[in-house]
């Protein structure tokens, strides 16, 4: 858990995972340089449980934050890895439910990440609609050039984190994406209809994922405002990390297309042509041919 100035429902999504259900777990805790009551709770916390590791730390931002406990974590004492935005509230059968399905679905002497649906609810935990806008239709190459998935549900093994510790990214637009992005490329990812989250909703959140249809599209129109400005080439930048675990990939040269596509007009014209990355909706197809005419994919 990364947290920053969190401190109005920290208590709360603290308690839910230390009430997790048949597994045995250690809360590691990255403050990015909060200002208010956000280190407090965490102390308070810690003095009474011994399955807390709170690390103070300077404001790096949240990606990089939470990479940097990726990094921290690198023992073989854990089986898997979760991570946790810091307003939500998980079911105590959370954990339990991922890692059974791992264990149902998946190689766990190779790569696995699981994902889930999620509850979206306001202020006042009041549900709103599940998110299941694109969950489980996503492929590798659908994540590689527009697609997140929300880290809040991820649970990954020790075998995709061997391969996540191997090399230190030195920038990246967000750590669930990526994170998400290594796994598809490496190895097994295996997605649950059902939901074990309260996904809140505080118009403070960093995910793009709306409240009502008019909020995710104002939301979307945003994304795509900071895709041509501040995020501008995020997808180029992502590729270019992940060519640094190119051992443990398979068709390397399908990252290779994204990673290079602004070296000459021919590798843009490469990748606008070709139909496995674009199989996202008419929208978000144009738009991504937009970005890449642009040379800000």
């Amino acid at each position: 858990m990364s947290t920053y100035n969190g401190e109005k429902y920290l208590n709360q999504q603290i308690e839910s995972i230390l009430n997790q259900k048949d597994v045995d777990l250690t809360l590691y805790v990255r403050d990015d340089g909060s200002t208010d009551n956000t280190v407090s709770i965490i102390d308070e916390f810690c003095s009474k449980s011994s399955n807390i590791v709170f690390i103070k730390g300077s404001n790096i931002g949240y990606a990089m934050s939470f990479m940097w406990l990726v990094y921290y974590c690198t023992s073989n004492e854990s089986n898997y890895y979760a991570f946790s935005d810091q307003d939500d509230i998980w079911e105590e059968t959370k954990l339990i439910s991922a890692i059974n399905l791992l264990n149902e679905k998946s190689d766990l002497s190779k790569p696995a990440l699981y994902y889930s649906d999620l509850k979206v609810v306001d202020k006042n935990e009041e549900f709103i609609r599940m998110a299941n806008d694109w969950e489980g239709k996503i492929d590798k190459f659908m994540i590689l050039t527009f697609i997140g998935i929300r880290g809040c549900t991820m649970v990954y093994n020790q075998s995709l984190q061997n391969i996540l510790t191997s090399y230190k990214v030195s920038k990246i637009p967000g750590h669930d994406t990526f994170v998400a992005l290594v796994a598809f490329w490496t190895g097994c990812v295996v997605y649950d209809h059902k939901a074990y989250i309260l996904y809140r909703q505080t118009g403070q959140n960093v995910s793009i994922t709306g409240t009502s249809k008019l909020d995710k599209f104002k939301k979307n129109l945003r994304y795509v405002y900071k895709r041509i400005t501040v995020k501008s080439n995020e997808r180029q930048i992502m590729a270019n990390e992940l060519l640094n675990y190119a051992a443990y990939i398979d068709n390397i040269e399908d990252v290779k297309k994204v990673a290079v596509y602004k070296n000459s007009f021919q590798s843009t014209l490469k990748l606008l042509v070709d139909k496995k990355y674009f199989k996202h909706t008419l929208s978000i197809n144009f738009t991504n041919r937009i970005l890449m005419l642009l040379q800000k994919f």
